[in-house]
């Protein structure tokens, strides 16, 4: 850290009514806290985002089997002209 780093935090934890040490624990606390929150988060949306695309992959596959079938349709219905 910078001596113009160290300056600042030390008059930020001064006019939190902490010492510099203090002060850098109770932000490391923050910190940890706010990753475990931030991991918890990032878990639950990964698990969304694979429920979502195991629905689209059904989707896609049910689209793709009435595609095909209309298209068997229309070919027999054009084979099927005079």
């Amino acid at each position: 850290m910078t001596p113009t780093e160290k300056a600042a935090y030390a008059d930020r934890a001064q006019s939190l009514g902490l010492s510099l040490g203090q002060f850098f624990r109770e932000a490391g606390a923050v910190y940890a806290h706010r990753s475990a929150q931030d991991e918890a988060r990032i878990l639950a949306e990964a698990e969304a985002l694979e429920a979502a695309l195991r629905q689209l992959e059904l989707s896609t596959s049910r689209t793709e089997q009435a595609l095909d079938a209309a298209l068997a349709e229309v070919r027999a219905a054009l084979g099927a002209q005079p």
